[in-house]
């Protein structure tokens, strides 16, 4: 399969060996490590490459080039750290197609591993928006993510930024749980009070 919305003219398929990955870093992938990368890993293709060469867009400072990874998943509850690991063992700026039967997941790593949620193979699609390759890729992040950066903040930034609400969000709604739960007067007004200023910090990203 290809994502939709990508050149024909970037098309390639070149399939990737796991036994190669493992000859090339057995450190990485050894023992329990490989074991647990072999429960969740089956084939991996790269199908696609988007360069100067194969479209009409230049080199970007850091990014020369993007590639397509196709990755054929063994069980759709896959371990993030093998994903994270893929994309440093290819040391490139990777748009990962993660393919569960009929289902993908669009992933990239910036920072850290952002990824889309699931959908069917012929909803999966991406827009090349830029006017050079560093844009383009930093266009992919977003549109993987659904992250939005804000006209101040660096794509860096902004990934940082939506970790901190989303962590203060999960600490929300476990206060919240508590306080409903909780019968005594004392510790309930204590849980309203940690509720009121996550939720201050909170309207401080906005």
């Amino acid at each position: 399969m290809s994502v939709h919305g990508l050149p024909s003219s970037t098309e390639i398929k070149k399939l990737v060996h796991k036994k190669l990955l493992y000859a090339k870093f057995p450190k990485e992938l050894c023992g329990e490590r490989r074991k647990q990368f072999d429960d969740d890993i089956g084939r991996i293709v790269v199908t696609n490459e988007i360069s100067p060469v194969s479209v009409n867009i230049k080199e970007g400072e850091q990014v020369k080039s993007i590639f397509v990874l196709q990755v054929e998943l063994k069980t759709k509850a896959y371990n993030e750290r093998n994903i994270v690991l893929i994309s440093k063992l290819f040391g490139q700026h990777l748009l990962i197609v993660l393919k569960y039967v009929d289902e993908v997941q669009l992933a990239t790593y910036q920072t850290r591993l952002l990824h889309s949620e699931w959908m069917a193979v012929d909803d999966a699609s991406v827009k090349l928006s830029g006017l050079d390759l560093e844009a383009v890729w930093e266009s992919l992040v977003t549109q993987v993510s659904g992250i939005v950066v804000s006209a101040e903040n660096s794509l860096d930034e902004q990934i940082v930024i939506e970790q901190e609400k989303a962590k203060l969000l999960q600490q929300i709604e476990g206060i919240e749980k508590k306080a409903r739960k909780e019968t005594q007067a004392k510790k309930k007004f204590e849980l309203f009070q940690r509720l009121k200023a996550y939720q201050k910090r909170l309207t401080e990203f906005e």
